[in-house]
């Protein structure tokens, strides 16, 4: 991340896991994006199930599995979105991709030129004790803009 003149973002990232506090930071998110007047995209990622189905259950016919999963998380994005309001986040700016979470955020950061990324963040007892293995963490070893961290 180059550390420059500070600007106002445009558009903001909100990274969602569907744990029970992702409505919470959407909700967040889009209140933040309300105040700076800025897009607001809503992304969560589906597990590849093509690269684990191949070598674990060959049997089963992995199109029709991923199209489902990715049709269920759809539908839960929908509903988590509905659940701050119906205006909230525009349909083509609820994003579900397929992969892995961090891979997938600095793609969609590159393609919609992201300004902020927002995350959640389990804390259990202390401020970051748990960061270990967390997206947030992951995302902060090698940063490409700012970001915000919310603790749920």
């Amino acid at each position: 991340m180059k550390k420059s003149k500070v600007k106002k973002p445009q558009k903001i990232l909100c990274y969602i896991d569907f744990a029970k506090s992702s409505a919470y930071v959407v909700e967040y998110a889009h209140k933040l994006a309300c105040l700076l007047e800025a897009e607001l995209f809503v992304l969560h990622t589906v597990t590849d199930i093509r690269s684990a189905a191949g070598f674990y259950v060959p049997h089963i016919n992995t199109d029709k599995l991923e199209e489902e999963v990715v049709k269920a998380a759809k539908d839960k994005m929908y509903a988590i979105c509905s659940q701050v309001g119906d205006e909230c986040v525009d349909a083509r700016h609820r994003l579900v991709t397929r992969g892995v979470p961090i891979e997938a955020i600095n793609k969609v950061i590159k393609e919609k030129e992201i300004d902020l990324l927002v995350v959640g963040h389990e804390v259990s007892t202390g401020a970051l004790k748990s960061f270990k293995g967390d997206q947030a963490e992951k995302f902060m070893k090698n940063p490409t803009i700012p970001f915000l961290v919310l603790p749920v």
